[in-house]
């Protein structure tokens, strides 16, 4: 994992969607760094802003409807949130990847899996079409879909889940990326084929140097190969750390009961822990902390004023007026 200069870095970044004078708060300014060579892990519950902010990274916000109201998206120190369609497509794909979370909505059933990468190739990288299919050959068995012409030739219907992701996953990578943004890319697949999902996610990380933007709802899943983990609550950051570090030593209650909820063996047959209460409403825009209607230890304060995301510990930044201190949770 590299500490140098970051490829993209996302600061105080806040959108909004509208619809019928109504405005929900999907990010309520948001910071992240992505690096080479590192696994960023982002997670929070579903509608705390996850998608969101991957779609804000990759410029596909949906329009008319999303408004960025503040912030900025570097690329390398270039702003992307400045850039034309056209210009942002030399980015889109090209040097940032995404891999959906749902690949059946993303890939065309009227072309086979080797004629969609094969375009993205053509596309981005300006490459014939016999030498686009070479690469297409490769990449197909890089990821794991094996070496003949069978899921080349195949329809996105005559694949499993598994290899529909895989498929994402090899037209993501095909135009070697800087960075990848992959959106819970294990949900609705089983065990076994999750971990073999996370697997191919760090070995292309490993062999390609390239960042990594691990968007899930699931800590356990995280925990298995992120370098760096960014927790996410409301469209708000409330903790960032380096993952050992924010396993052994949460600073945010959110983080602390996240934990908590992991089912762990040792576990078996006691009652898995929740969170109780509901998730902020994206039309409210409290003074205060945007988790303490939920906090088992809010004060006053934390209803008053918003916490700042501060350094509490070298490389360890939490939101809450009573970071790291000893709880009972």
């Amino acid at each position: 994992m590299e500490t140098t200069e970051p490829l993209i870095t996302v600061e105080n970044l806040r959108v909004v969607f509208s619809r019928e004078r109504k405005r929900a708060f999907a990010l309520r300014g948001i910071d992240i760094d992505l690096f080479k060579n590192e696994i960023h892990g982002l997670v929070g519950e579903s509608g705390s802003g996850k998608t969101v902010t991957a779609m804000s990274i990759m410029g596909l916000l949906p329009k008319p409807s999303s408004k960025i109201l503040s912030g900025s998206i570097r690329f390398e120190g270039n702003e992307l949130l400045r850039l034309s369609e056209e210009k942002l497509r030399a980015y889109r794909g090209r040097r940032i990847g995404m891999v959906f979370q749902e690949p059946s909505k993303f890939l065309n059933p009227a072309f086979t899996i080797g004629e969609q990468i094969r375009e993205t190739l053509i596309f981005h990288l300006g490459l014939g079409s016999r030498e686009a299919k070479a690469i297409v050959h490769e990449l197909i068995r890089q990821v794991g879909l094996g070496e003949d012409d069978r899921v080349f030739k195949a329809y996105p219907h005559e694949l499993s889940s598994g290899m529909k992701q895989r498929a994402m996953i090899a037209m993501a990578i095909s135009c070697k990326p800087e960075i990848l943004i992959a959106d819970e890319p294990t949900t609705s697949l089983d065990v076994t084929l999750q971990k073999q999902i996370l697997e191919l996610l760090k070995s292309l990380n490993n062999a390609h140097g390239m960042g990594v933007l691990l968007i899930s709802h699931d800590l356990a899943v995280i925990e298995q190969i992120a370098d760096y983990i960014s927790v996410i609550y409301a469209g708000k950051i409330v903790e960032n750390a380096v993952t050992e570090k924010l396993f052994k030593h949460p600073l945010h209650p959110y983080t602390r009961l996240l934990l908590n909820s992991i089912p762990r063996p040792t576990q078996r047959g006691k009652r898995l822990a929740t969170i109780s209460g509901q998730v902020l409403e994206p039309e409210d825009e409290p003074p205060g902390c945007v988790f303490a209607p939920r906090c088992p230890i809010a004060k006053s304060l934390c209803f008053e004023r918003s916490p700042e995301l501060l350094e509490h510990e070298k490389g360890h930044v939490g939101a809450c007026h009573f970071a790291g201190e000893p709880w009972n949770l």
